[in-house]
C-alpha cells in the first residue's frame, strides 16, 4: 500500500527514524510481501516459465501481473482472486515491521500516525488512495498540472506509469513528491533524455546523482555492476526507454499514433525548462527527477 511509503518518508523527515532503521524495517515488510508470481508458482497455478512469460509480457503492456496472466490463459479470475486473498493475508505492514524491530513502542507509533494524519491535511478520499496501490490516483492527489490545460492529464498518465514501471522493473516502491514547475538544476546531475514524438510532442527525462544511477541500472540490468560504465548508462536508457515504449503502446489503444526518438546520456548538465516539470520521486536508494516537458530542453 501506499500508505507504507509515505508514512515511512514522513517518519524520516520528522527524524523519528534513522535512515538506516527505516531502510532495515522496509527490508522486514517487503520480505513477507510475496509477490504474486512466487504464490503462483507455490500454489501450483503457474509454473516459472508462465511466470517469465508474464513478466516479459509486462515490459510492452501497462498491465498488473494478474491481468495478464488471465489475459494470456494461465489464471482464471476466480483463481486471481484466491491469489490477491492469499497475497493480503501474509502482508506485513511498516507500522508492523516499526515495532517488531523495537524502533517504536506502540503509543509513539499511534502519536506518529495521528500527527501524519493531522500534517498531511488529506482527505477520507486521499487517505484511502494511500491505503491502496493506485498510483493513477496519487499522480492526481500529488501532482498538479492544471497550468498547462489539456496536456496535463498527458502528464498524469505517464506520471502514474512512471511510478507502475519502478515497482514492475526496479522492484522498488517510488514515494511522489509535490511537483516543481521552476526545473533549474545548478547541480551536476546524470540526465537521460527521450523524445516522444507524433500526434502528442512530449520530453520525457529522469536526472539523478552517480548513486542513485548506478543502483537502479543495477537493479534494471540485473548485473553486479560497481561503476558507472557504458553497459550503466545503456540500462538507465533502456528503462526510460521501456517506460516509453508501454507510453506508446497505451496511446495507441486510445488511437494516438506515437514514435520514440533515441535515448540521450548526459553528464555534469545543467537542466533548465522554460515550459515543464521536474517531479520528485524518491526511491529506497535515492532521488530521481522525473521531467516532463513540451518541446525540447
Amino acid at each position: 500500500m501506499l500508505l507504507n511509503q509515505y508514512f515511512g518518508q514522513y517518519l524520516l523527515n520528522k527524524g523519528i527514524l534513522q535512515a538506516e532503521q527505516l531502510s532495515e524495517a522496509l527490508i522486514l515488510e517487503r520480505s513477507v510481501r510475496v509477490k504474486l508470481g512466487v504464490l503462483a508458482i507455490n500454489t501450483g497455478l503457474m509454473n516459472a516459465a508462465q511466470v517469465e512469460a508474464v513478466h516479459e509480457m509486462q515490459k510492452a503492456k501497462d498491465k498488473k501481473f494478474g491481468e495478464l496472466a488471465i489475459d494470456m490463459g494461465y489464471l482464471t479470475l476466480v483463481q486471481l482472486e484466491e491469489l490477491l486473498e492469499i497475497q493480503r493475508n501474509g502482508q506485513m505492514s511498516l507500522s508492523q515491521a516499526i515495532v517488531d524491530l523495537g524502533f517504536l513502542d506502540l503509543a509513539s507509533l499511534e502519536q506518529a500516525l495521528t500527527n501524519y494524519k493531522a500534517e498531511s491535511q488529506l482527505t477520507s478520499e486521499q487517505w484511502q488512495t494511500l491505503n491502496e496501490t493506485d498510483y493513477e490516483q496519487a499522480a492526481h492527489l500529488f501532482l498538479d498540472f492544471s497550468a498547462v490545460g489539456g496536456i496535463g492529464e498527458i502528464y498524469y498518465d505517464y506520471a502514474a506509469l512512471f511510478l507502475r514501471s519502478i515497482l514492475r522493473f526496479l522492484n522498488d516502491a517510488p514515494v511522489l513528491q509535490a511537483n516543481n514547475g521552476a526545473c533549474d538544476y545548478q547541480t551536476p546531475k546524470w540526465l537521460v533524455t527521450q523524445n516522444i514524438v507524433g500526434e502528442v510532442g512530449l520530453v520525457t527525462g529522469i536526472a539523478m546523482n552517480d548513486h542513485t544511477f548506478l543502483e537502479m541500472a543495477r537493479r534494471y540490468s540485473q548485473e553486479e555492476l560497481t561503476e558507472i560504465d557504458e553497459l550503466a548508462e545503456c540500462s538507465v536508457a533502456e528503462f526510460l526507454n521501456v517506460v516509453n515504449g508501454i507510453f506508446c503502446v497505451n496511446a495507441s489503444d486510445q488511437g494516438v499514433n506515437l514514435d520514440l526518438q533515441p535515448q540521450i546520456v548526459k553528464k555534469d548538465c545543467t537542466i533548465k525548462l522554460n515550459k515543464g516539470y521536474c517531479i520528485p520521486v524518491d526511491l529506497g536508494f535515492g532521488r530521481v527527477e522525473l521531467i516532463l516537458a513540451e518541446g525540447d530542453f
